[in-house]
């Protein structure tokens, strides 16, 4: 469940600060995300990847329908792919790994501060 509200955050506050901010800022979001809320490693680099990377994906998806793939077609030409929609892909991949890697180190830095358990000699 912390997954998907992790993920729905993550993709929130991408989708409506993306417009108005610099690329990166995305990064800072799934960092600081993640940071807040205690996950496990995969948790949290899952609910960054496809936060980041679902909505960088449907932003190109829209930007190449608004153009008629004019842009994508001539981009996929200049490097040599058969298919421009394999440019929105990579748009949505190249977001996920860079959403996925921040919200990875959002929680490993939170859990820098963390004291570990102490272990029973029973148990």
């Amino acid at each position: 469940m912390k997954l998907i509200i992790r993920l729905i955050v993550i993709g929130a506050l991408t989708y409506f600060l993306s417009p108005f901010t610099m690329w990166w800022v995305v990064m800072l979001i799934a960092f600081l995300v993640c940071y807040v809320s205690p996950s496990s490693g995969l948790n949290a680099f899952v609910a960054g990847f496809l936060g980041v990377g679902l909505v960088w994906m449907g932003h190109a998806w829209n930007l190449d329908v608004q153009n008629d793939s004019a842009f994508s077609s001539i981009t996929a030409e200049i490097m040599q792919i058969g298919d421009p929609i394999l440019l929105v892909f990579a748009t949505g991949l190249i977001g996920g790994l860079a959403g996925g890697f921040a919200a990875l180190s959002g929680t490993t830095f939170r859990q820098l501060f963390i004291k570990p358990k102490q272990r029973s000699l029973y148990s």
